[in-house]
C-alpha cells in the first residue's frame, strides 16, 4: 500500500450505548473488545458490525483496562469492583485473578504472551497465562500510572510518581530502579527495545537509554505530556500536550540537538495518539472531535481527517495496522480500513 494516497474508509459505525474506557483488538483482527465505563464488556464482531456490540460480561461499577494476549486466546479485564479476570475468547468464560479493595487501572501482556502484569495503586503482580502468581514485587514508591513490556523479553517497566522500575522475569527476577522527581505518566518502549519514553506531569518528556542505562529529557511543553507512541521502526517518538504533536527524531545520535517535527491540524486538546503496529502512519484524535491520520515523511497537512459525533475518546489500530477503531464520547464506535 503506498503511504503517499493511504486513506480513511469509514466501514461501519456502532453504537456501544456506553462510554469507552478502553478496547482491544484480537489478534486476527475479526475481534474488537470494548471496556465500557459504566460496566459492560462488549464485543463487536469487525465482520459483521451490523450485529452490533453484544455485551460478554460486566464489571461492577465500571470497567476499566483490557489487555489482549499476543497471538492467542486469552483477554485480561479490570474494573471498579476490585477485580482481574481472565477470558478465554473462545468460550467467553472467565477466572478472577485478583480481587482488592484498589481499582487495577493497568493491564499488560508480554509480547510473547507467557505473563501478564497488572498495576494495582504501588503494587505490581505478574501472573503467567495459566493465571498462576509468577511474583509480587515489593510496593513502587508511588502509585503505577502504566506499564510497558521490552519487545521479545520478559522484561517489563512500572513508571508512575518518583520514577521507573525496570523487571526482569526470566530466567530470574533482576530489577532497577530509575528515580524521578514528579511524576510519570505514560510508559512507551520503542519496538527496538532501545529506549523507554515516559511523559511527565511538568511538561516534558523522560527518556532511559536502556543498554546504557541512562535518563535524559526533552523539555519545552507548555503542559502535561499525557501521550507518547513510538513507530514501528523504533526511529520517532510521537508526543502531545496540549493541542500540539511534537515528534522527535532518535536516529543516530538522538534528539538532543533537533528541533522536533511540529503537526499542526487539531483545535483543541488531543487525547488520543498512535503510531501504526506495522507500518508509517500516526493517528491522532482531539476534542475538536477530529481523527488526523500522518505521514512523517510528509509533516506539513494530515493526510486524511475524518469528524466523529462528540470527543475522540479513544483509538485503537489493529495488530496488522490495516485497521482503525475510533470511539467519541457519546459512545458511538466508528471502524475504518485503510485504503488507497
Amino acid at each position: 500500500m503506498n503511504a503517499r494516497e493511504v486513506r480513511l474508509e469509514l466501514r461501519a459505525r456502532v453504537d456501544l450505548g456506553d462510554y469507552a474506557a478502553d478496547a482491544a483488538w484480537s489478534p486476527d483482527g475479526r475481534q474488537l473488545v470494548v471496556a465500557g465505563g459504566q460496566g459492560a464488556l462488549l464485543w463487536i464482531d469487525v465482520t459483521a458490525p451490523d450485529t452490533g456490540a453484544q455485551r460478554f460480561g460486566e464489571h461492577w461499577g465500571g470497567a476499566l483496562a483490557l489487555a489482549w494476549q499476543g497471538g492467542g486466546r486469552l483477554l485480561a479485564s479490570s474494573g471498579q469492583d476490585g477485580e482481574v479476570r481472565l477470558w478465554d475468547m473462545h468460550n467467553r468464560e472467565a477466572r478472577i485473578l485478583h480481587a482488592s479493595a484498589q481499582w487495577s487501572e493497568c493491564l499488560a501482556f508480554a509480547s510473547h504472551g507467557r505473563l501478564l502484569a497488572v498495576g494495582t495503586g504501588r503494587s505490581l503482580q505478574v501472573f503467567d497465562s495459566s493465571g498462576k502468581l509468577r511474583e509480587q514485587l515489593p510496593p513502587q514508591a508511588g502509585v503505577i500510572t502504566a506499564l510497558a513490556w521490552r519487545a521479545k523479553m520478559s522484561e517489563l517497566a512500572a513508571v508512575g510518581n518518583g520514577g521507573m522500575r525496570l523487571c526482569r522475569f526470566e530466567p530470574q527476577l533482576l530489577v532497577r530502579e530509575f528515580a524521578l522527581q514528579g511524576a510519570c505518566l505514560t510508559a512507551s518502549f520503542s519496538p527496538d527495545g532501545r529506549v523507554l519514553a515516559s511523559g511527565t506531569q511538568d511538561g516534558a518528556v523522560q527518556y532511559w537509554n536502556i543498554a546504557a542505562a541512562t535518563q535524559s529529557q526533552l523539555r519545552g511543553y507548555g503542559s502535561k505530556v499525557a501521550l507518547t507512541s513510538w513507530n514501528s521502526g523504533s526511529r520517532y517518538l510521537a508526543t502531545a500536550a496540549d493541542q500540539h504533536i511534537v515528534v522527535w527524531d532518535f536516529a543516530g545520535a538522538g534528539p538532543q540537538d533537533r528541533a522536533p517535527l511540529e503537526l499542526a491540524a487539531h483545535t483543541a486538546r488531543l487525547t488520543q495518539l498512535a503510531f501504526q503496529p506495522q507500518g508509517l502512519l500516526l493517528a491522532a484524535g482531539a476534542r475538536d472531535r477530529r481523527v488526523t491520520l500522518w505521514r512523517m515523511a510528509q509533516p506539513q497537512q494530515p493526510l486524511d481527517a475524518c469528524l466523529l459525533g462528540d470527543e475522540v475518546a479513544l483509538l485503537r489500530w489493529s495488530n496488522d495496522g490495516r485497521q482503525l477503531g475510533a470511539a467519541d464520547r457519546n459512545g458511538v464506535l466508528s471502524l475504518y480500513a485503510l485504503s488507497p
